[in-house]
Order: structure tokens, then C-alpha cells, then sequence
């Protein structure tokens, strides 16, 4: 007994006991009065065209009548013959020598030679030993003095008096001299104390001396007895030569 077939209702086509059918794919379980009626997709109108105007149109290149000069005439060039090269000469294993170049020889001139300077004279020296151990050698110093200048004279009115003069600059031992020549000079029994100080002439202005002080001290009291002291320093009393005296009598 061979199976039965099944037309399908809906696209009339046969199809084998299936709930759906094969070639439609609709159900064929329930009546084509049972299924929602599908509606047909609404009309989409198409958008009307509307001709491009006749300026908007993109025209073809127009191109010039036949016949029209398309660029200024050339004129033609000259005929301009060839550069002659000259021939080659054959290659002479033998070289000429080079030729000798001038040699200008400029004239230097002479150097200026400049004299040395002359030596200065040896100091002179002193007439006693230097430094002098006693007041009697000290006081012996004072042939070999120098000329100065009196700068200016200060007292505090009582005790002390300040001497500033000025003089070439020297050796120590005529520093010493010149300084002890001034304090013959400006000595005033009255002060206790008297101050040379020695100055060079070109820093006549300094704040202390530049060129040899000579301190003396009236009355004073070592141990037991009473003294006049010589303090006498050269130079600045700083720098390394600087000399320093002191004299008691």
C-alpha cells in the first residue's frame, strides 16, 4: 500500500506528510482562512527626475577652428658651426722640467731692540752695624738721613704728638735715620709720648705709614727702674723685610 501525498493549498504543489511544505515553507496545519491575510509592501513612489538645465551641463573643451595659430611663430636659429677640437699630441715618455716660480724675497725690517734698563745703584751702606744694638749706634745712623717733608703735626693736647713726613723711598737702615732726625727735630719735653711716621711721596695719604714710624715713650716703668724707649719699625711693619727696633736708655 503506498503513502499517500498531500497537495499543499497554498502553492498547489504536492508535499510529503509534513507540517510545513517544502516548497513554500507555509503550515499546513491549519486552513488558508485561519491565517492572517499578508499584506502586499505599500507603493514607493520613485523620486522624479527633473532635467538639468542646459548651462549646467558640462560642455565639452571647445577647441580652436582649424588653421589657428595655437602659439607665437619661432623663429629659427642660426646655424652655428661646431667647435673645432684641436688634435691630440702623442704622449712624449720624456716630461719638461717644471719652470723655476720667482721668489719674491720681502725685506724685514730691522727689530728695535730696546736697551735694558739700567742697574740701580748698589745701596749704600750703613755706617754702623745695622740694626744697631745700642742708643749710641742708633744715634750714629743719623749722618745718613734724608730730606723730608712735614705732611701735617696732631696732639691730644696733654701727652702725645703725631709727626707725618714724607721722603724717597730707601734702604732700612736711612729710613731709621731720617725717622730719628725728625724726632730730634719735634721733640717737645712735654709729651710723653712722640710718633714719626714716614710716608712715601707718591701715597702721601695712606691710612698708616708706608715708609719706616719711630715711637718714642718718656718715663717708662720697667721693673724698677725708670726708662726712655725707641720702638722703630721700617717699611709698612708688615711685609717680610721689615725691620723692628727696640732701645732702651
Amino acid at each position: 500500500m503506498g503513502e499517500q501525498t498531500m497537495r499543499c493549498p497554498y502553492c498547489g504543489r504536492n508535499s510529503e506528510r509534513a507540517n510545513y511544505c517544502t516548497h513554500c515553507g507555509r503550515d499546513l496545519r491549519t486552513s488558508p482562512s485561519q491565517q492572517p491575510a499578508v499584506k502586499p509592501p505599500p507603493y514607493q513612489q520613485s523620486p522624479q527626475r527633473y532635467p538639468t538645465p542646459a548651462h549646467n551641463q558640462q560642455q565639452p573643451d571647445q577647441l580652436p577652428p582649424l588653421g589657428y595659430p595655437t602659439s607665437a611663430s619661432r623663429q629659427p636659429t642660426p646655424y652655428q658651426q661646431p667647435r673645432q677640437v684641436p688634435p691630440a699630441q702623442p704622449h712624449s715618455s720624456q716630461t719638461a722640467p717644471p719652470q723655476p716660480q720667482s721668489r719674491r724675497v720681502s725685506q724685514q725690517e730691522a727689530p728695535i731692540r730696546v736697551p735694558p734698563p739700567a742697574p740701580e745703584p748698589p745701596a749704600p751702606e750703613a755706617p754702623v752695624p745695622f740694626p744697631p744694638h745700642t742708643v749710641e749706634q742708633l744715634r750714629a745712623l743719623e749722618q745718613g738721613a734724608l730730606a723730608f717733608n712735614i705732611l701735617d703735626t696732631t696732639t691730644d693736647g696733654k701727652r702725645k704728638k703725631t709727626v707725618r713726613i714724607a721722603y724717597p723711598k730707601s734702604v732700612a737702615w736711612q729710613q731709621v735715620a731720617t725717622l730719628l732726625k725728625a724726632f730730634k727735630e719735634q721733640q717737645e719735653t712735654q709729651f710723653e709720648t712722640i710718633i714719626i711716621q714716614g710716608y712715601l711721596p707718591q701715597d702721601p695719604g695712606g691710612f698708616t705709614f708706608t715708609n719706616g714710624q719711630l715711637i718714642f715713650d718718656r718715663n717708662v716703668r720697667l721693673g724698677g727702674q725708670t726708662l726712655n724707649r725707641y720702638q722703630i719699625d721700617t717699611g709698612n711693619g708688615l711685609a717680610i723685610d721689615s725691620v723692628r727696633i727696640v732701645l732702651s736708655e
